[in-house]
């Protein structure tokens, strides 16, 4: 046979002190009225055992040192391209300017170009150039525009030199 917990209880109920009891009814007799509340611009009086009253220390966030942005595998790549692309734009001037019959410098002046040390430093120096600006770009957190020119220039290099290869190429002594 089942019962439910009431009839479990009214033992522990009969034996409860009448005193106690008639205390709690007191209690709920003199409770006060609720009252409607109405919205003040005042804040509500602190309570006191709020969190705010008890004393809240903020919590500091650990401090984290930022990395400088520096140069990754793909910028390296980026650069190295460039940088060889100069040395075979070094070497297919330096190999048409040994048949001046069928081929001359449209860009460059061609006293510089005759002057071979000249015309070293001339691509050194760019490649030292294009290093320093896209470094400089990469310090100043233009990761995407220096990737976006540094793209370009082994773009258009990529097709002069290969066009200077082709012609060389299709020179009549080769």
């Amino acid at each position: 046979m089942k019962f439910s917990s009431a009839v479990l209880l009214l033992p522990v109920l009969a034996f409860t002190p009448l005193a106690k009891c008639s205390a709690q009814t007191a209690m709920l007799v003199d409770a006060p009225v609720p009252t409607v509340a109405v919205a003040s611009s005042q804040p509500p009086a602190a309570d006191p055992f709020s969190s705010s009253a008890m004393g809240v220390y903020p919590v500091r966030q650990p401090e984290v040192k930022e990395k400088p942005p520096g140069m990754n595998l793909l910028d390296w790549s980026m650069i190295g391209a460039a940088s060889a692309l100069r040395v075979l734009d070094f070497t297919s001037t330096e190999k048409a300017l040994t048949e001046p019959q069928y081929f001359h410098e449209a860009v460059l002046p061609n006293a510089l170009v005759k002057n071979k040390p000249a015309f070293a430093a001339f691509e050194g120096g760019t490649v030292a150039l294009n290093y320093e600006a896209y470094r400089f770009l990469v310090h100043h957190n233009k990761r995407s525009m220096a990737r976006v020119s540094q793209y370009m220039y082994v773009g258009v290099m990529t097709f002069q030199v290969a066009h200077n290869y082709q012609t060389l190429g299709q020179a009549p002594g080769n």
